[in-house]
């Protein structure tokens, strides 16, 4: 059922292509090096399912953007990007009634959060975002640095790592953003593979 939901996502997202292959691997890489620096949350193999699970959904609710905007060639206008702000309340709705789905809603719900609280839908902040919501986040956002779109071209890396430290305690949790860094930093080959593989 993951499987199947999840392709219909990548045949929704036009352009972006297989971001959600992806930033499901890379948010394994992430998980296994927080596990190496600290574990404050307890990085269960539960805990990594769900947000495995979670991370092939969370753009789900894409499903319920029409094509005009999510499939844009150019800039979104204010309205069009407002419009594109429903989809992580769109895919809670769309999983909220079943029992399998249960404990990933929040990730799917807040991975647009930001730190500063000024994220959606809700404007949480900090540690009242759920932590494997927090790690989504960094990911999604890295793979839409990092990719091609139709208004411009992918992000040269240093510029990616400068937004991201940047955004440290602003957009990202600082904790998981040093995690973070310290890949692209020290084992890039690796997401290198991950981006030529999907």
């Amino acid at each position: 059922m993951v499987a199947i939901l999840s392709q219909i996502v990548e045949f929704r997202n036009g352009e972006s292509g297989l971001h959600v292959s992806r930033v499901n691997a890379l948010v394994k890489m992430l998980l296994e090096r927080l596990r190496q620096v600290t574990d404050q949350y307890n990085i269960s193999w539960v805990k990594q399912d769900l947000i495995v699970m979670a991370s092939s959904l969370h753009d789900i609710g894409k499903i319920g953007i029409p094509d005009s905007i999510l499939l844009k060639e150019s800039k979104l206008t204010d309205e069009e990007y407002t419009k594109i702000k429903e989809h992580p309340v769109i895919g809670y709705n769309i999983l909220e009634n079943a029992d399998m789905f249960k404990n990933i809603l929040d990730i799917i719900k807040y991975h647009h959060e930001r730190f500063d609280g000024n994220g959606y839908p809700e404007r949480l902040a900090g540690t009242n975002i759920p932590y494997l919501a927090r790690i989504t986040s960094i990911v999604d956002s890295f793979d839409a640095m990092t990719s091609k779109r139709s208004y411009r071209d992918s992000l040269p890396m240093d510029v990616v790592k400068s937004e991201i430290l940047k955004n440290l305690g602003v957009q990202f949790d600082p904790e998981i953003g040093i995690a973070f860094l310290d890949i692209l930093d020290n084992d890039f080959n690796s997401i290198k593979q991950i981006q030529e593989k999907y």
